[in-house]
């Protein structure tokens, strides 16, 4: 019979028999397990990452951008802050959508200047991978309809303009909908635009895509101008009508939805808003936008302990690590503060852990802020400019006897550095610019426009 203590007992001893044997074999073991990792791993991040803690170079600027907006960046320690601070009397504020879809993904950039933008930041988490790639994963409320659902009762910020004036309010939040049949009988829904679960029913508007990307295990009602058009039993991948939704359950819920539902009825939905403070419903039912993110780093001038935080969702890796932040804050004055803290060289995780981000929006004078998605996503655009990270100085320095030092990549001609930066696509032979410094494509932006 096998026995596992003696076989380990022999290798021990053959071990300390032969250590110079075992010392080859680990160190081959190692070097091949190096060179696997070097397929994949840019070991030249991890001395960037290091090299970055030993930047000299210590700066605090301020300029203004528009009427009413001012940005402020602050370099310290190979970490660079933003603070976009703007006036809510100066400007228009949306969220939008990547690709103006309820899937896929866009840059910053492409973004802000496909909406003609002054401004932009990126917004709350998304799917990155998938079938589904670029779905919100959160709140998400677009001129009064809804994109998606709040997500674990995190934290969000709801925007509207009154008396042409922006007004702002962060706080956590959830959402009932229900499916309101003829005879004044509910059904709950359990989700939007996003993959359907066991035992679900989820609604599907136009904006998510031209189908729902189901599987035909459940069934499907086609709802337009509020009437039952068609039932689908069976079937998957519905069309979404332009001026209408899907309805799709599996599970237990396909017989009840099967059972009380019929074609030609009329049916509705409800929706309310459950905010954590009591009695603010109807206010964030007038919110024409609604981002969410989370975890929720102030409260009328208060910090919520890190165990607020994992009730969230988030747990010690996320807030008490280093990671690139995005986040938004409020002032007492109506002043919204749009904050990314991220590594000043572009390739470098550097950042803040957000009990420390929370102090920060303190000593900024906001009362309440929330965190956004971070990470790779981390990003601020200002008139199509990126100034999360670190722009180079496109001028050519030269040392004192006139000759052009060759150090760095930025002094080289520029068409040489253009060819470095493109990559054979897969498939055929054509070459493809790749663009620099453009960050992780994004599923949804807060946008910002002068008036």
């Amino acid at each position: 019979m096998f026995d596992i203590t003696y076989l380990g007992r022999r290798c021990f001893r053959f071990i300390r028999r032969y250590p110079r044997t075992w010392t080859i074999v680990g160190f081959l073991l190692i070097f091949g397990i190096g060179i696997r990792l070097g397929q994949t791993v840019q070991f030249s991040k991890i001395t960037d990452y290091f090299r970055s803690f030993a930047d000299p170079e210590r700066t605090d600027v301020t300029k203004s951008v528009a009427r009413g907006i001012v940005h402020r960046q602050i370099q310290d320690n190979g970490v660079l802050t933003n603070i976009l601070a703007v006036s809510p009397d100066g400007v228009e504020i949306r969220p939008s959508r990547a690709l103006s879809a309820g899937i896929g993904t866009e840059s910053l950039v492409s973004l802000a200047r496909r909406h003609k933008a002054l401004a932009a930041i990126n917004g709350g988490f998304f799917e990155m991978a998938g079938t589904l790639r670029g779905e919100s994963v959160g709140a998400l409320k677009i001129e009064g309809e809804w994109v998606s659902e709040p997500e674990q009762g995190r934290a969000v910020i709801g925007l509207r303009t009154v008396d042409g004036k922006i007004e702002a309010y962060i706080d956590r939040i959830a959402l009932r909908q229900e499916l309101v049949l003829q005879d004044g009988s509910t059904l709950p829904i359990d989700g939007m635009n996003r993959e359907r679960g066991s035992n679900e029913l989820v609604i599907y508007r136009p904006h998510f895509h031209v189908v729902t990307l189901t599987m035909p295990d459940g069934a499907e009602v086609v709802v337009r101008n509020g009437k039952v058009t068609g039932i689908h039993n069976g079937q998957g991948s519905s069309r979404i009508p332009a001026d209408g939704y899907i309805l799709s359950a599996s599970g237990k819920k396909r017989g009840e939805l099967l059972s009380h539902i019929t074609e030609g009825d009329t049916v509705q939905i409800r929706e309310t808003v459950i905010p954590e403070r009591v009695g603010d419903s109807d206010l964030w039912a007038s919110f024409a936008h609604i981002v969410g993110g989370g975890p929720l780093l102030l409260q009328d001038g208060f910090a919520p302990s890190t165990e607020s935080y994992e009730r969230e969702g988030f747990d010690q890796a996320f807030h008490s690590f280093w990671h690139p932040r995005t986040a938004i804050g409020k002032k007492t004055d109506g002043t919204l503060l749009f904050v990314t803290i991220t590594a000043a060289g572009t390739g470098v995780r550097r950042g803040v852990m957000l009990p420390r981000l929370a102090e920060l929006f303190l000593e900024w004078g906001a009362t309440d802020a929330l965190n956004l998605d971070g990470g790779g996503s981390s990003m601020l655009v200002i008139r199509d400019e990126i100034v999360s990270v670190k722009q180079e100085d496109p001028t050519t320095p030269e040392s004192k006897d006139g000759v052009e030092s060759p150090r760095r990549d930025k002094r080289q001609p520029k068409k040489a550095r253009l060819e470095k930066n493109v990559k054979t696509a897969l498939g055929n032979r054509r070459v493809r610019p790749m663009p620099s410094q453009q960050g992780r494509a994004i599923s949804d932006a807060i946008l910002i426009f002068q008036r």
